[in-house]
């Protein structure tokens, strides 16, 4: 089945694409008004995008990965039929210190698909920490390791999230904020005006998600909180000076699902 978008209203692309999901889709061809042809697996449409599955690796060591493509730059998607799947929980767009990015989706040429999580379920309070996830586990959609380095602005996750996913963050190292002063992921009562948390230590391990927002999230060792927006997720430490920085944390994201 071939859907061309300059044929349906976004109501009428939205009710044939969920249909078509609760079948099962498998090797869908993807057609970007830019020229580009993506191959893998449509799991889930919301908010005006759709998310794809593309198999990254060999057919030994399987790698897989997440695209997320908006409706306006897609010119048609062709499904080939396969057994009935379940959909997959959707992750947002990239960021860049301050700045909303705006350039295009990335090329992935022809990977091959592969089946995916269930949906994800259940959220927590925005921006508190809430311990350990409930009895009822949620679906992990994301997970990685990443090093921030203490000099730097802010350090992209490269995990775009959705509004209502759950972050889980646990961090640990310490570095130099200069001046013999050092720091662990929960800071240092040291005075600095231009920190951009006034009311947190000096040095702590905090983040953001987008690159057009002030609701900045304080990390510390660990956090468990629920986004409020969508966006790339992106961490930093918490001073207003960082060129005599040195050093950086190592923070341990995991995102789980929502209802």
């Amino acid at each position: 089945m071939k859907i061309q978008f300059s044929h349906f209203s976004r109501a009428i692309a939205t009710l044939f694409v969920l249909f078509y999901l609760s079948a099962g889709v498998l090797g869908d061809t993807v057609k970007l008004k830019n020229g580009s042809v993506i191959k893998g697996k449509v799991v889930s449409y919301g908010q005006g995008e759709f998310t794809i599955i593309l198999d990254l690796g060999s057919s030994t060591r399987r790698s897989t990965s997440r695209m997320i493509i908006a409706s306006e730059d897609i010119e048609s998607i062709e499904f080939d039929s396969a057994e009935p799947s379940q959909t997959a929980s959707r992750t947002e767009q990239p960021r860049e210190t301050v700045r909303e990015a705006s350039a295009p989706p990335p090329q992935v040429a022809a990977p091959v698909p592969e089946t995916v999580a269930p949906p994800p379920t259940a959220t927590v309070a925005p921006e508190e920490r809430t311990g350990s996830p409930s009895s009822s586990p949620l679906p992990v959609v994301a997970e990685k390791e990443i090093r921030v380095a203490a000099a730097a602005d802010w350090t992209s996750t490269e995990i775009r999230i959705v509004k209502g996913q759950r972050i889980v963050i646990e961090a640990s190292g310490d570095v130099d904020l200069g001046g013999a002063q050092r720091s662990g992921p929960n800071g240092i009562p040291r005075t600095d005006s231009r920190k951009l948390m006034a009311n947190r230590p000096t040095g702590a391990l905090i983040a953001v998600i987008g690159d057009d927002n002030d609701n900045f999230v304080f990390v510390g060792k660990e956090t468990d909180f629920t986004a409020t927006n969508s966006g790339i997720l992106f961490l930093s430490i918490n001073e207003g000076d960082l060129r005599d920085n040195s050093g950086s944390f190592i923070a341990r994201v995991k995102v789980l699902g929502m209802k």
